[in-house]
């Protein structure tokens, strides 16, 4: 509760962080969670700033909140706990050709193919990757794993591209041992200045 405080600033003006599980069509989209909840928009961080958060019946009622939508469980021997449904970060007004035109040396990362967080950690690997030489998109990459810390990473947020794309087939959520629960994601580009690579 004190790390996500209401708030507390995460990045810079230009992000803006959503779960909706209303949204028509996408992997984690439903009409109401299994506590009988309503999906609806939340607003999770509004220009850099968390505004929001997911809840539970039970999570709303010990925080004083209103619930979300978002208790959610593989199956009826589970116990729904607090989890995503399409969680996506808005589009901005940067189009992508601007987003790398100065940049000397970098790293284009598409896709991917798997990731996970622990605690404030995060991996995330890329299904493939570019490299990005005196602004241009150049050579491909392979093996490519971002990894660092959420919030640090949060924060370098340099530019947000302008279009917002969710790849079809989302992804699966397994927190609480309740792998494989359908979930959307989705974004624009993002630039974002001294991320950790390795592979």
């Amino acid at each position: 509760k004190e790390v996500m405080t209401l708030g507390r600033r995460f990045g810079p003006e230009i992000l803006n962080i959503v779960d909706d599980g209303s949204l028509p069509g996408l992997r984690g989209s439903l009409r109401w969670d299994d506590e009988g909840v309503a999906a609806r928009r939340n607003d999770l961080i509004r220009e850099g700033v968390l505004v929001g958060r997911l809840h539970s019946r039970e999570t709303a009622a010990y925080m004083n909140e209103r619930p979300t939508g978002n208790a959610r469980a593989v199956g009826y021997h589970y116990a729904p706990i607090v989890r995503m449904t399409n969680t996506f970060i808005e589009a901005g007004n940067t189009p992508f050709e601007d987003m790398i035109k100065d940049i000397k040396l970098g790293l284009y990362a598409c896709d991917m193919r798997g990731g996970q967080t622990a605690m404030e950690m995060f991996t995330f690997s890329a299904a493939y990757a570019y490299m990005i030489r005196d602004g241009a998109v150049a050579e491909l990459v392979r093996d490519v794993v971002l990894t660092g810390n959420v919030f640090d990473t949060l924060e370098r947020v340099e530019a947000v591209g302008d279009a917002l794309v969710f790849p079809p087939g989302g992804g699966g959520c397994g927190k609480g041992g309740q792998s494989g629960l359908p979930v959307g994601l989705g974004g624009p580009h993002l630039r974002i200045g001294g991320v950790v690579v390795g592979g």
